[in-house]
């Protein structure tokens, strides 16, 4: 259990309970029958079937914080459908009972691994965690002390899903780092890498991080100083260094994090990074040339050519991150187009192309307008096989522009 958890929360725990199942409540009580009671919901825990205690789980979670005590109990109930809806019932209601919540959430976190819905119950019970936000943050620095290894190696999963508001935590982090402990370093520069800029105050380490023997290491602090972003330009250089010298993992985490550090990393960054749009390595490639298209026409203007040049000769996969770097950096808007249409058909790049889409606002309007005319020709036609996937991935990534336009509309 604590090796799936240390292995998959390093590339970070999708929050999909707003569209998972988990998030879908049981049916409602039957016409005419009111809603249970705080009392009825206790004894229907204690004592009900399944479908009594989905009811008073989905009963408590509009009850609101008043029913956060009795939710908990849910928490130990041995059945899984009943302890995945509790969890995400919990962190609804955060921050609420915070300091019982949150040590009985931790606990689940370590030992649950059944799974309901799109995600085990261990990952939920993160998340959970990541809802309670600032009122978390005493509760797993009183966790963190004397905590084993392996403890603090979970803590820092925890810390993760708090992001920001983990930033207290940074200086244990920093110590965690510089421990001799492969597993605690990762996941101690995983959580800096979820804490963001305001994980400035380890930069130092982390370029020290960038030259360790392992080079798992090397790449997680590549991410987290472009996570980090400006406040990590005093490690530029170094991230040049190992542009041009390290593994090709690291290369490409480095020229991803160029990107992201923004337009002041300086012409010797930026030269770098022109020449590793030609690297032999694919991927190494697509990283330079989506950061030099983040660092915008100002700044690598004259990458241009050599991004139009070394597509041409040997195409950059996927075709959209190329055109929208050239369009970027000046070039034409019509291969972007039709590049980010041709890639979210094909499915192969589809979740790269609509990342693209959901940074380029406006303009993606025309994308986006023939994308919903494709999905209405093919809806209105018997389809074959090929078809019906292009249909179901022209679907998928205007749901998720559309959920991404709804949660960035501040309510009225």
């Amino acid at each position: 259990m604590l090796a799936a958890i240390l292995a998959l929360s390093l590339w970070g725990f999708a929050d999909t309970t707003t569209v998972a199942g988990a998030e879908e409540s049981p049916s409602p009580a039957p016409a005419g029958q009111a809603r249970p009671s705080l009392e009825e919901c206790r004894r229907m825990l204690t004592e009900g079937d399944e479908a009594s205690k989905l009811q008073a789980v989905a009963a408590l979670k509009s009850l609101g914080q008043d029913a956060v005590p009795v939710l908990l109990t849910a928490l130990g109930d041995p059945r899984d459908t009943v302890r995945t809806r509790a969890i995400v019932a919990v962190g609804k209601l955060a921050p609420a009972h915070a300091d019982v919540a949150v040590p009985k959430l931790l606990e689940l976190a370590q030992k649950d691994g059944a799974q309901v819905d799109d995600l085990p119950n261990w990952i939920l019970a993160f998340q959970a965690i990541g809802k309670f936000g600032a009122q978390a943050l005493p509760i797993l620095d009183a966790e963190w002390t004397n905590a084993s290894p392996e403890k603090k190696a979970v803590l820092c999963v925890a810390y993760s899903e708090l992001g920001s508001a983990a930033a207290p935590a940074v200086p244990k982090l920093i110590e965690l780092i510089q421990e001799d402990n492969v597993v605690n370093r990762r996941q101690a520069v995983g959580a800096l890498m979820a804490i963001g800029p305001a994980a400035a105050p380890a930069v130092p380490v982390l370029r020290k991080a960038l030259y360790h023997e392992d080079f798992h290491t090397q790449y997680w602090a590549c991410r987290a100083l472009g996570a980090i972003g400006e406040p990590a330009l005093p490690a530029v250089p170094d991230l040049v260094d190992r542009l041009k010298n390290g593994a090709a993992s690291v290369k490409r985490n480095a020229a991803a994090a160029l990107g992201k550090i923004g337009p002041k990393i300086g012409p010797d960054a930026v030269q770098a990074l022109t020449e590793a749009v030609d690297d032999v390595v694919q991927p190494v490639r697509e990283q330079a040339v989506l950061a030099l298209g983040r660092l915008g026409p100002d700044v690598a203007g004259p990458a241009r050519e050599a991004i139009e040049k070394s597509h041409a000769r040997r195409p950059i996969y996927p075709a959209s991150a190329a055109c929208w770097a050239i369009w970027r950096l000046g070039g034409s808007f019509e291969p972007l187009k039709n590049s980010l249409i041709s890639d979210i058909r094909g499915g192969i790049y589809r979740e790269e192309a609509t990342e693209i889409l959901l940074t380029m606002g406006r303009d993606a309007e025309p994308v986006i307008q023939e994308l919903e005319a494709l999905a209405r020709a093919l809806g209105a036609k018997k389809l074959e096989p090929l078809e019906e996937e292009e249909l179901a991935n022209i679907q998928q990534t205007l749901a998720e522009l559309r959920a991404a336009r709804q949660s960035a509309t501040p309510c009225p």
